[in-house]
């Protein structure tokens, strides 16, 4: 079954060929955007609980029959949904993630602890998100890098 609601589809896997686009201040002070990111959201967590992701990309999705370009994610083991995330500091102390992307496996030295600043798409407003969990830091970094093309030229 694709999960369909409020004419989102998720689709999988669409290779990315540019950078996901931020939520604009402008955006963010919309009701339709704001609505449409909403369902978005709603839609991304139904996904993860039918799936084995640690995250879901609003790439991975389309409205009314649209890809969907937005800078979201989600981190299904916490449910919460993320816009515009962009890491804002990073711990000294590193460690070595396994990440995949599009069939490529690869070993990643990355920060153990990372703070991001984000839109909290379902409270609509930015806060700032830190984790000390080595698995989740490797994710959120991963992701991040992935919305904004930089995962194949590490």
């Amino acid at each position: 079954m694709s999960g369909y609601l409020s004419g989102i589809e998720y689709i999988g896997f669409r290779k990315r060929t540019d950078p996901a686009i931020d939520i604009s201040g402008v955006d963010f002070l919309t009701e339709h955007i704001k609505a449409k990111h909403q369902a978005l959201s709603a839609s991304m967590q139904y996904q993860c609980n039918l799936l084995s992701e640690d995250v879901l990309f609003a790439f991975q999705f389309n409205s009314h029959d649209r890809p969907l370009e937005d800078n979201i994610l989600i981190l299904c083991d916490g449910n919460v949904v993320y816009a515009n995330a962009k890491v804002v500091h990073r711990s000294e102390d590193q460690i070595l993630c396994t990440e995949e992307y599009d069939g490529a496996l690869k070993q990643v030295v990355r920060s153990k602890a990372v703070t991001i600043k984000a839109i909290d798409v379902d409270e609509w407003r930015q806060i700032e998100y830190s984790t000390e969990d080595p698995k989740e830091a490797c994710t959120i970094q991963h992701a991040i890098d992935i919305l904004e093309l930089n995962w194949f030229i590490l």
